[in-house]
């Protein structure tokens, strides 16, 4: 597998945007139900990381996929512990950022702010897993045959 099977801009754009958009619609509901702020205090903080986390999600899957391709590894065939992995390293990139913002947005301890940060990072674990083994179904890497029987 070479570069030029990488995702262009236009797909990672398309990636960012769904999943972002996808997340925030099951998220922040959740959210502002389990803790008890208010929908749209979390909404408006949910829209922020959102915007920060579609920025980070290009970038870290960019190079994500160099790192793999230097490895020798095809980045259209994550089986599960290579996808838990790219979920865990994605994910724990904003637990330093948003315990302060999260803490200040909607005036919690940062103990409750930590708990509602683990809370988000936890969902998303688990999201992140589900919907780009969902997107590369749907959208596969260019140039790659895909054998369907193998995995997400």
């Amino acid at each position: 597998m070479t570069v030029r099977h990488l995702r262009n801009a236009k797909d990672r754009m398309r990636h960012a945007l769904f999943y972002e958009l996808v997340g925030l619609i099951l998220a922040v509901p959740l959210a502002a139900w389990g803790f008890g702020t208010d929908l749209l205090d979390t909404g408006i903080l949910g829209i922020f990381f959102s915007i920060l986390a579609m920025v980070w999600n290009m970038i870290y899957n960019h190079y994500f996929d160099i790192v793999l391709l230097k490895n020798g590894l095809n980045p259209a065939r994550r089986g599960f512990w290579l996808r838990a992995v790219h979920a865990l390293l994605f994910e724990a990139g904003f637990i330093f950022v948003s315990v302060p913002v999260i803490a200040w947005w909607l005036s919690l301890s940062l103990v409750k702010a930590l708990a509602m940060d683990l809370g988000f990072t936890l969902f998303y674990i688990g999201y992140t897993y589900v919907y780009n083994g969902v997107y590369d179904r749907i959208f596969p890497y260019p140039g790659v045959n895909r054998n369907p029987a193998k995995g997400l």
